[in-house]
């Protein structure tokens, strides 16, 4: 039997970002957002997407400008489905890949999260030469606001399990 060693929070609700996003139909950025409460509770999750009901099979959705106009970002689809189930995120923190953009970093601020987890590793927080302007003016949203942002910097969980005393092969 391999030992499965317990899991810290910071890498249990990372990696679940990471989980949540793969329910993401878009082929080019795939995110997730996991909202904590003080207890570590989970209160919300989202990833990017369409608006509820909407007509996903219409392929010039996916691309590029038109994209912007219909897709939702993972930070604020949490703090709708939050919203939709009357729970409160004051106080609460949000894991995310990567800083978000300055409109969902402010509906991050209005909500009453306190504080924002972004994963070092993640190639979004390096790479995005267009985003960085928006990136810089989430920082100083949330450096102006009193929100706390910290860059975690482990590794995601791989997912494994034992049954009956043995590991269990998921792949």
């Amino acid at each position: 039997m391999i030992a499965n060693p317990e899991i810290d929070w910071d890498t249990y609700f990372m990696s679940l970002a990471y989980l949540v996003g793969m329910k993401s139909k878009d082929p080019r950025t795939k995110v997730g957002a996991v909202v904590v409460g003080p207890d570590n509770e989970i209160r919300s999750t989202g990833y990017n997407s369409f608006p509820r009901g909407m007509n996903d099979q219409v392929s010039e959705r996916y691309v590029r400008p038109a994209k912007h106009l219909f897709f939702e970002h993972a930070e604020r689809n949490a703090i709708y489905n939050a919203a939709r189930m009357g729970q409160s995120l004051k106080g609460c923190r949000i894991y995310l890949p990567f800083m978000p953009c300055s409109d969902c970093a402010r509906g991050i601020v209005q909500c009453g999260v306190s504080e924002v987890i972004l994963h070092a590793a993640h190639p979004g927080n390096h790479k995005q030469e267009q985003a960085k302007e928006n990136h810089r003016a989430s920082s100083v949203i949330f450096q102006e606001c009193g929100i706390h942002v910290r860059y975690w910097d482990g590794s995601v969980a791989e997912i494994r399990t034992v049954f009956d005393g043995d590991d269990v092969d998921l792949a």
